[in-house]
């Protein structure tokens, strides 16, 4: 049947026509962008999802941030220890020459020297050793709280270091007024120095072990941001071959579709042509 009046089959070729270019247009962007959620009209329940998150991940990132700066403080503490080791194993050695009678006490007098100036260096390495302006080894304002998780759970998100329990070094390790100007004050001083030593060492091995722990927060934190990634591209990535296959599919119904909106113009003069004639 021809008509002149209303050409239907032309407004529904149109109205294909213009579905077919906006879906085109609409997998262009999500190839063009790498997303599949552009624009929240694409997919708003996705969107808020995919919205939440990527606010974990990021709180994430900086929890790993947070962890990463408290194993940074405990090297700190662990690098004084460890200087402080290689002092106490000079005192040691000190006091040994000392006790031996076979030195003087001109050499001893000399060696007492020295053994002062380390003593000094101790105390002085206990008192001033800060990480960001706090005094981390010598038990003022030396409670951490490190944030590690990305919610309030104090027992899940957070660690906790008293690190004035890390370290005793109350009157330098005992070592305030102690010499080695005799035989017998050097002897007596084996015992002040080996205890410092079982000291340092132990509070080396704490730190060591609280180290251990940070980074294994650390790769706990590394693996959820993996799954929660993972998890997001799989709700916002755009598929490369789906969309491609969707413009290729696009492109056949858009030609299809405009073969059918010029035959269907065509109709009208045809119709024409029958009442010319």
């Amino acid at each position: 049947m021809f008509k002149v009046g209303t050409n239907y089959q032309s407004m529904v070729a149109q109205r294909r026509l213009g579905d077919v270019t906006r879906h085109q247009s609409q997998e262009r962007t999500k190839l063009s962008s790498g997303s599949r959620i552009y624009e929240a009209a694409f997919d708003p329940s996705g969107l808020a999802i995919a919205t939440g998150m990527k606010a974990r991940s990021v709180s994430n990132m900086q929890a790993q941030r947070n962890v990463n700066d408290g194993v940074s403080l405990l090297q700190v503490a662990e690098g004084t220890l460890g200087v402080m080791h290689g002092i106490a194993s000079r005192l040691r050695e000190l006091a040994m020459q000392a006790a031996n009678d076979t030195v003087g006490d001109n050499e001893r007098a000399v060696a007492n020297k020295e053994f002062q100036q380390l003593t000094q260096e101790v105390k002085r390495l206990t008192s001033s050793t800060k990480f960001n302006g706090n005094h981390i080894i010598n038990g003022q304002g030396s409670t951490y709280e490190l944030q590690i998780g990305i919610h309030n759970d104090p027992q899940a998100n957070r660690l906790k270091y008293d690190l004035e329990k890390v370290l005793a070094s109350k009157n330098n390790f005992g070592l305030n007024g102690v010499n080695i100007l005799s035989k017998d004050g050097a002897r007596n001083s084996f015992g002040k120095i080996d205890s410092m030593i079982n000291e340092i060492s132990s509070s080396r091995a704490k730190l060591g072990g609280a180290m251990n722990r940070m980074e294994s927060a650390l790769q706990n934190l590394q693996i959820g941001r993996e799954n929660l990634e993972a998890s997001k591209s799989k709700i916002t990535d755009s598929d490369v071959a789906e969309k491609t296959t969707n413009i290729a599919k696009d492109e056949i119904v858009k030609n299809a579709t405009l073969s059918l909106l010029s035959q269907a113009n065509t109709r009208p003069a045809i119709a024409a042509k029958l009442i010319d004639a």
